[in-house]
């Protein structure tokens, strides 16, 4: 199968049939805490991510969201506590039959010097070959869907460096598709994208956790975004998790104040219901004072 994107056809809405529908597979924060260089970053955290569900871990730069990311993702290993991928302590586990399970999408990844875009998505289907199994027609499958889903296939002969930030971006999100996991973990998967290639990708992988059983975890520093997509939302503060669940029940005036030191109302999406956090500013009240005295 070979699939070239439609320009008139969302992203979201191209065809997925050469990816897997996933059994739920269960991610567990024990007692978790996370260091780096004895500093420790993260905190005891218990969390269970949702099997099956899209959830979206947000909070104010450096309260260890993305640091839970890697711990979740078997990159950072814990101090205390252990994280539990399918009832098994994931250090404990081979890295292939982790990578066969969980795929982590990371800030800011390296790409090998001079690899071209389809050399690089290719990589993700290193999980699913072995010593006697070779690149087959189902990889070939999986590496064009993914390029086609990211819109990314006219720049499959190019090399990485020679790439825009936002091309990059959707380039790794491409090798995610590729590998295919059962939970995906992304790291503000959005950086460097604009608003409607934002929207895209984010579309795209809510289609794979309704259509797939993909289970979705990802860092976000948009909250609105953030309230629209998530299922389950994690709000970090200062290293521990300051409230969870669904974006309605979480998000609160009070909840953004805590969180951010952001003074806020917390209103209705016109278009989807969810939380729709409006920052009050000074700027803003000033203006708003001039148009009431005006009327």
């Amino acid at each position: 199968m070979s699939l070239v994107a439609d320009p008139e056809t969302p992203v979201a809405h191209l065809p997925v049939d050469a990816l897997q529908h996933h059994d739920p597979v269960s991610l567990v924060a024990r007692g978790v805490s996370l260091a780096y260089d004895q500093r420790t970053v993260v905190h005891g955290v218990d969390l269970a991510i949702p099997a099956g569900a899209v959830t979206v871990i947000v909070g104010a730069n450096g309260c260890g969201k993305s640091t839970l990311l890697r711990g979740l993702g078997r990159i950072l290993k814990p101090t205390s506590g252990t994280v539990e991928l399918g009832g098994r302590d994931v250090q404990r586990m081979r890295p292939r039959e982790v990578a066969g399970l969980l795929g982590l999408l990371p800030q800011q990844p390296v790409a090998p010097e001079g690899i071209t875009v389809a050399d690089l998505v290719g990589r993700g289907r290193h999980p699913h070959q072995g010593a006697f199994r070779r690149w087959s027609a189902a990889d070939a499958d999986a590496v064009a869907t993914a390029l086609a889903l990211t819109d990314t296939q006219d720049l499959a002969g190019r090399r990485v460096e020679e790439l825009s930030g936002g091309q990059r971006q959707r380039v790794w999100v491409a090798l995610m598709l590729a590998q295919d996991p059962s939970i995906m973990l992304l790291d503000e998967p959005t950086t460097y994208l604009d608003i409607a290639h934002q929207v895209d990708v984010l579309e795209l992988l809510a289609e794979l956790n309704e259509e797939r059983g993909t289970t979705v975890v990802m860092v976000l520093h948009e909250l609105n975004l953030a309230a629209r997509y998530a299922d389950h939302l994690v709000v970090m503060c200062e290293g521990r998790v300051l409230r969870e669940g669904a974006p309605a029940d979480v998000l609160d005036a009070a909840c953004v104040q805590e969180a951010f030191g952001l003074d806020a109302q917390v209103v209705a999406d016109p278009v989807t219901g969810s939380p729709l956090v409006v920052p009050v500013g000074r700027r803003a009240v000033r203006r708003g004072r001039a148009l009431d005295t005006a009327v």
